[in-house]
């Protein structure tokens, strides 16, 4: 019996010692380290970036397509034409690959998130082909041309170039089901979104780090308030 006692206080005593010794060990929160956390998770793709513009449009992007315009069913096939036309895509938020914490003039900054590299959505429809066709007026009868259109979106270089999120001047956003949690900051061309998503707890602990950037940046907690 004495023996059964003295393994519970040796038991007890150990959970004791270790506690403050597990404390001590747990990394101070720092936002370095919030940082480190998000990088992390990008990494492991749970993150998504889009770019909305002045007139409200997602990852717009305007490109040139090819057009072949043929006689259909003459009696004197004219030569086919070819010539450009505009086409234009909203495409889906791009896969975000990579961040740093390198500001605009290249120093690290706690409070920037750099979004160094990202990708077009794996699900993105680039190629666009269509076919049509018009009528004229002839001598006997209207001719019958057919268009065949051959276009590739590609997105412009503004939305290749490097962007930032300045934490101390963010806005925050969960959504309702708890699955997403989105950084956004507005650059001086377009509103940039910063997304994550996962599952609730991973989320939580998303939503965290993210406030706790947004608080450790924020100048005016210097005074107190």
């Amino acid at each position: 019996m004495n023996k059964k006692r003295s393994i519970a206080t040796l038991s007890v005593l150990g959970c004791t010692l270790w506690a403050p010794l597990a404390e001590a060990q747990q990394p101070s929160q720092t936002a370095d380290g919030a940082q480190q956390f998000l990088a992390t998770l990008v990494a492991k793709g749970h993150a998504t970036v889009w770019f909305i513009d002045a007139q409200n449009r997602r990852n717009y992007v305007r490109n040139l397509a090819k057009v072949t315009t043929v006689e259909f069913a003459a009696v004197f096939f004219d030569d086919p034409v070819e010539w450009q036309k505009p086409i234009e895509k909203q495409l889906l938020p791009f896969t975000l690959n990579e961040t740093d914490t390198l500001g605009s003039k290249g120093r690290p900054d706690a409070c920037m998130t750099r979004l160094a590299k990202w990708s077009v959505n794996a699900n993105e429809q680039l190629v666009e082909t269509q076919t049509w066709r018009t009528t004229k007026p002839g001598l006997l009868k209207d001719r019958l041309y057919e268009h065949r259109l051959t276009g590739t979106h590609q997105p412009s270089p503004e939305l290749l170039a490097p962007y930032w999120i300045d934490w101390r001047n963010v806005n925050l956003a969960r959504t309702p089901e708890g699955a997403q949690m989105t950084a956004s900051f507005k650059d001086k061309d377009f509103t940039v979104h910063l997304t994550f998503t996962g599952d609730t707890e991973l989320i939580d602990r998303v939503e965290y780090a993210m406030k706790f950037l947004k608080l450790s940046c924020d100048n005016s907690t210097a005074t107190g308030f």
